[in-house]
């Protein structure tokens, strides 16, 4: 499913060039988080997760260049490709880089690189194109986070706290609290705590229900960007 999505987001942005969204630009860092915890039953769960993410990411560096690679395009298509061959070289580029930094990846880190992939997804399907970064666990104090967000230009950053599992009615629940900085304010807009539990609702909220610790992370973002999505919207609506 991430896999897929990673490939959608790459389609999105090809097909919508040069149509107009309804939001002003902007940028946004999403910090990885750096502990969780979970019941002990989830430590299998966890290196399925570890393990599942490595394999996506060689498969989608696969068909990001399969795409770039394609010879069986209509020729629409092919004038689509042509335009944006160099960008998505570039993107492959990008993925190859991160190679290394994939391989230390830590299952909690789903809540960061899943939610940088939604939030790209929400604003990112028609120009002006936003930029969604996510970056290395740090410092969330409001001196640190003033820094970071001048000095990579960044308007919001997005970082999460006390992630951790608890049982309710025999089933297990996903806790974790979302904050949403603003440059602009240089203050804390949002601190939210949600909660993700273990359904699979479908297209890009689908999660391998046998891996109960995957949906739980899943819904855990659902709930999250949601929280800070609302905020982005109302703030970055043209002609406000």
């Amino acid at each position: 499913m991430q896999r897929a999505f990673v490939v959608l987001l790459v389609l999105l942005n090809i097909q919508s060039l040069g149509q107009k969204g309804r939001w002003e630009s902007f940028k946004l860092l999403v910090i990885q988080p750096d502990t969780a915890i979970v019941d002990k039953s989830f430590k299998s769960e966890k290196d399925t997760i570890e393990a599942s993410n490595l394999r996506a990411y060689y498969a989608s560096l696969k068909q990001i260049e399969d795409l770039l690679n394609s010879r069986d395009s209509s020729e629409e298509m092919d004038s689509i490709f042509k335009a944006t061959k160099a960008e998505l070289k570039n993107r492959i580029s990008l993925i190859k880089a991160q190679e290394e930094q994939v391989k230390k990846f830590k299952y909690y880190q789903v809540i960061s690189q899943y939610s940088a992939a939604v939030y790209n997804f929400y604003f990112n399907e028609y120009e002006p194109f936003s930029s969604i970064v996510e970056v290395p666990k740090q410092k969330t104090d409001l001196r640190t986070l003033k820094n970071l967000a001048n000095t990579s230009k960044a308007d919001y950053i997005v970082f999460y706290s006390n992630i951790h599992t608890i049982e309710r009615d025999a089933l297990p629940i996903l806790k974790l609290t979302t904050s949403l900085y603003s440059k602009r304010e240089n203050k804390i807009i949002l601190i939210k705590e949600t909660e993700g539990d273990i359904n699979s609702r479908g297209d890009m909220w689908t999660c391998d229900m046998g891996v109960m610790l995957s949906c739980l992370l899943i819904n855990g973002v659902r709930t999250s960007t949601d929280a800070v999505a609302d905020i982005l919207r109302k703030k970055q609506a043209k002609n406000n």
